[in-house]
Order: C-alpha cells, then sequence, then structure tokens
C-alpha cells in the first residue's frame, strides 16, 4: 500500500499520524498552517505515556500539495462542519481514493460517499490534546480503540490491511461488516461534549447528559437505529480489551472544549447534537434538549467565548431542563 494522508490532522489526526509514522509507515500530514509550519521546523512534537517523540514527518497545508499515487488512502480527521469543503478539495485533485471517516458523529460517511466510491467508516475512541501548534498529546497507550468497516456496510481486504497496520502502530483495532452501529454508539456519547465545553466539565451527576440522551435513545429507537457501546463491542471483540500500559497526567476534554478554547470560531455540534435534531426532523418530532445545546454552543463559538461560560444550571435553565 502507499502512502496515508491524514487530512485535518489537530489532535486525532496527528496522534493517529504520529503514531503510523513511529511504526515505519508512509504518512503525511494535511493541517492547518501554523501546526504545518511548527512540524517543518521542528518536527511533530508527540507526547506519549511512554515518551516524548519528534517526528520528522511530512506535512503540508492542502492537497494540491501532494502527489497522489493509486495505492493510497485518506484519512480525514477534521470535524464535521469541514468535511464538505474538504472533499472538493481532494476531489478536485484525485478522481478516486479510498476515504477513511475517522470522525466523530454518523454524517461524514453520508457526504464523503457523494464524492468518492470507496468511503469507510471508523468509530474512534483515541485521547488526544492540541492546543499548541507543533504538539500533540496521546493520552493513552494503547493510544485508542478504532473499529473499521465499508460505509454503509461490508468488510474488505483493504479494511483489514489498515485495522493490521493500526495495531502494528499500537492501537486497538480491528475491522467489522457493520461499523454504523458502533459509530452511533459513539455519538451517544459525544453528546456530553457540548455540555463538557459550555460549563468546562461541570455537570454533577451527569443531569443534564442523561435528559440530553434519553431524548436521543427515544428518537433512535423509533428510528430502529442500532447503538452499540464500547463496552459491548469489547465482548464482541476481545482483542479490543487489552489494558492500559499507561496514561499522560493531563485533564481530558473532549474536542468541542478544544476548539472553544483554540478560538476557532466554530465547532461540531451540528453534527453530534445536531444529528439528533436532523433524525427528529426525519421522523416528524423534536430533539429541543439536543437542539437548545446546540445553539448554545454555536453562539459560544461564535461570539469567542470560553469553556465554563455557564454554570450547570445556567445551561440546564438555558435548556428548559428543570
Amino acid at each position: 500500500m502507499g502512502q496515508i494522508v491524514v487530512y485535518g490532522a489537530g489532535a486525532i489526526g496527528s496522534v493517529v499520524g504520529g503514531h503510523l509514522f513511529r511504526a515505519g509507515f508512509a504518512v503525511t500530514l494535511i493541517a492547518r498552517p501554523a501546526h504545518v509550519q511548527a512540524i517543518r521546523q521542528g518536527g511533530l512534537r508527540l507526547i506519549t505515556p511512554s515518551g516524548v517523540f519528534n517526528l520528522p514527518i511530512p506535512a503540508v497545508t492542502s492537497p494540491r500539495e501532494i502527489a497522489f499515487q493509486p495505492d493510497d488512502v485518506v484519512f480525514l480527521c477534521m470535524k464535521g462542519q469541514d468535511t464538505e469543503a474538504a472533499l472538493r478539495d481532494l476531489k478536485a485533485i484525485v478522481r478516486e481514493v479510498p476515504v477513511f471517516c475517522f470522525q466523530n458523529g454518523v454524517r461524514n460517511e453520508e457526504i464523503a460517499s457523494r464524492y468518492f466510491s470507496r468511503v469507510y467508516g471508523v468509530m474512534v475512541r483515541i485521547g488526544g490534546t492540541y492546543l499548541t501548534p507543533g504538539e500533540v498529546t496521546a493520552h493513552r497507550d494503547p493510544p485508542g480503540t478504532v473499529i473499521i468497516g465499508r460505509y454503509p456496510a461490508g468488510r474488505d481486504d483493504l479494511a483489514d490491511t489498515i485495522a493490521a497496520q493500526l495495531h502494528a502502530a499500537g492501537f486497538r483495532a480491528v475491522a467489522t461488516p457493520d461499523v454504523m452501529p458502533y459509530k452511533w454508539g459513539k455519538l451517544m456519547g459525544n453528546l456530553a461534549n457540548a455540555i463538557n465545553a459550555a460549563t468546562d466539565g461541570r455537570d454533577p451527576g451527569g443531569r443534564i447528559a442523561a435528559a440530553v440522551r434519553a431524548e436521543a435513545r427515544r428518537l433512535m429507537q423509533q428510528a430502529g437505529l442500532q447503538a452499540i457501546s464500547l463496552e459491548e463491542a469489547q465482548q464482541q471483540y476481545p482483542e479490543l480489551n487489552t489494558p492500559d500500559r499507561g496514561s499522560v497526567g493531563v485533564e481530558s476534554h473532549g474536542s468541542t472544549w478544544q476548539s472553544l478554547m483554540r478560538g476557532e470560531g466554530t465547532v461540531e455540534t451540528e453534527f453530534l447534537n445536531g444529528e439528533i435534531v436532523r433524525l427528529a426532523q426525519r421522523l416528524g418530532s423534536e430533539a429541543p434538549l439536543n437542539a437548545a445545546l446546540q445553539r448554545i454552543v454555536e453562539d459560544m463559538a461564535a461570539k469567542g467565548q470560553k469553556p465554563g461560560t455557564y454554570s450547570p444550571d445556567q445551561l440546564a435553565a438555558a435548556m428548559g431542563i428543570h
């Protein structure tokens, strides 16, 4: 196989790309200019439980800077709100390439399939922090768990190959013939990302998260959608149960929290809580709690507000939770 192009190398993309590069695979990162500039000057500084590594990994700011070869693959790792524009840029350069959606939510595969014929869903559970250009922290060793399959369903040799390469790079990784239920399971967890961001991790007893997930669960059951949790996946695939060998003592925050902290102006909440809103609309129903949470956090991003702008009581009141 040719090179692995990690498109949207922020926290998750840099952790994935960095570990694959360390394992000897050909990797090129596509990232924002500040991150690329720092990597070109001093390498990617990958902080892991087993040490700190400065990796001379190739990094560019656009797919236009890559000479794609027939055996290359692309890992999409950007936030959902950036997927469509990224795929348009990619399609302008390469007519056909296998695309793996290493992304939260369940809509990116649908978007990618409008541009490319070989699309793979990837359920990603990787702890990573990216706040400083040129530096990323992998919270744990192994660095994370990935479950890969063709979209909308199926398993093939390429899915098996990528899973094997990720396993060789230290990840817990398997291929499956039906990946989307695992991504719906991950989405259920990601519904709390906006709560974490708005309150800076405060939700005593998980009261707000429980209400948001109950609303989502009701709609998913109505739609006949299956959500497989990580615990259920570990029962199905024992190889995902290997114990952690170490962790980095950093406070862990989700991707939405990191987006607000970096002041990016946008968040991926439309592809998380907004997915439940979209599901409700499709069913002729409503998802008022997820819709309110989406509006609140998107407004925070637009105003440049930082995590913790809301107390848990303030957030609950703004969402109509009493």
